[in-house]
């Protein structure tokens, strides 16, 4: 259905709409669509609910608030239409372009999914979480190391090869902290694959009503993997202590490969709060300050002063969360830029480099060697190919979004 099908006299049924008032404006949505409106406008919401006509809401609206112009009224019913809010018009049902998802966990009872992230559990997670991470502060044997890296001699491709599978292992298991998270507290969610990242394949929890609940609601689904990340690299430096107070005994290769997987879980953790990618430390900050469009609204300002633009207009909220927004980006960003500078991009030069070495060796003298340089480099060459597609794809073809 279309605006024409519409008149002012025309009453409009509208799906049951959730609604949530944050930092001076209403969040109202329907399955995975949802709007900001000046809080007034659930007023204006509640008369049509109550079986008025466009005109009749409109009336009422300017006799309580202030002037609404058919302009506005028409767009505002147009937002409606696109967020597929509206379920009838003057008795006629509408189509829908797409209905609520359900959760992807809907089977399991959600005191199941409460029981996981009950007061007693979560109090549990600290308890192992804080003596941790007080054992990795004042202990630096502890500390993650470039060289931690290449925990196997002369297999480079090996050690790259572990590490992806670690990843592929690790990355479903968080996803599933945060599905489950989302059961816990009643949000509709599903796992999905994308290329958010512009070039990795990568799995992403989709939820889908996450803003049509409290603010206090959204905190743990939207924190549960980096929790089960933490718990994880917890372990890790217990079972390392373990080794280094000589409580525990470990060959010379595990303890190698303990410190990989600690190294490569902590950059996985620093970089869910690089906050301009969207990671999971984005979505935090936006829940926290009730903030929807964190992102957008300070590129927008940050074009405004960088190059002429038409006027910017700040959110509702004020321009205090685009400034402590900013910040905290530049902080995470410097954070996220140190630890490629320092630790990824020494790990990639030494891995080409002793790759190059292998193969100058010669297939005859050291075949296997020959071989793990060569696949060094072709997966080397593979991730850097997919970094110059993911950069022409963003940005020369026009593919970045906001």
């Amino acid at each position: 259905m279309d605006l024409s099908a519409i008149s002012l006299d025309s009453r409009i049924h509208l799906h049951p709409l959730s609604r949530q008032l944050e930092n001076g404006v209403a969040i109202i949505g329907w399955g995975d669509e949802f709007l900001e409106l000046p809080p007034e406008g659930l007023q204006f919401i509640a008369w049509l609910d109550q079986g008025l006509s466009l005109a009749e809401a409109r009336q009422q609206f300017e006799a309580h608030f202030n002037p609404f112009s058919e302009t506005e009224l028409w767009e505002v019913i147009q937002a409606f239409l696109a967020c597929n809010f509206i379920a009838a018009v003057d008795g006629k049902a509408v189509s829908t372009q797409g209905v609520p998802v359900e959760s992807q966990l809907a089977w399991l009872p959600q005191r199941w999914a409460r029981r996981l992230f009950s007061t007693p559990v979560l109090l549990g997670w600290l308890a192992v979480t804080l003596p941790a991470i007080m054992l990795w502060v004042t202990t630096p044997v502890l500390w993650p190391r470039l060289n931690d890296y290449f925990w196997l001699d002369n297999y480079n491709f090996i050690i790259i090869l572990v590490g992806l599978l670690l990843w592929l292992v690790d990355m479903p298991l968080h996803e599933l902290a945060h599905l489950l998270a989302c059961r816990a507290k009643g949000i509709d969610a599903s796992i999905t694959w994308t290329q958010r990242l512009g070039f990795i394949p990568m799995s992403q929890t989709i939820m889908h009503n996450i803003w049509a609940v409290p603010r206090s609601a959204r905190l743990l689904p939207l924190a549960a993997g980096m929790l089960l990340d933490i718990l994880r690299l917890s372990g890790l430096i217990y079972l390392l202590y373990f080794q280094q107070a000589g409580w525990l005994l470990w060959p010379e290769l595990a303890v190698k490969f303990l410190k990989f997987y600690l190294l490569t879980s902590t950059l996985s953790l620093v970089a869910q709060f690089w906050l301009f990618s969207k990671m999971d430390g984005y979505f935090l900050l936006s829940a926290l300050l009730g903030q929807r469009n964190l992102q957008a609204d300070t590129y927008h300002w940050l074009q405004s002063k960088l190059r002429p633009i038409p006027r910017f207009d700040p959110p509702a909220g004020g321009m205090k969360f685009i400034y402590l927004y900013a910040l905290i980006t530049l902080v995470g960003g410097g954070l996220f830029l140190g630890q490629f500078l320092l630790v990824q991009l020494p790990i990639k030069l030494r891995l080409v480099w002793e790759a190059l070495l292998n193969i100058s060796c010669g297939s005859a003298a050291a075949p296997l060697e020959f071989g793990d340089g060569l696949a060094v480099l072709t997966s080397q060459a593979l991730d850097l190919g997919l970094l110059v597609y993911a950069y022409w794809r963003e940005n020369l073809l026009g593919g970045r979004h906001w």
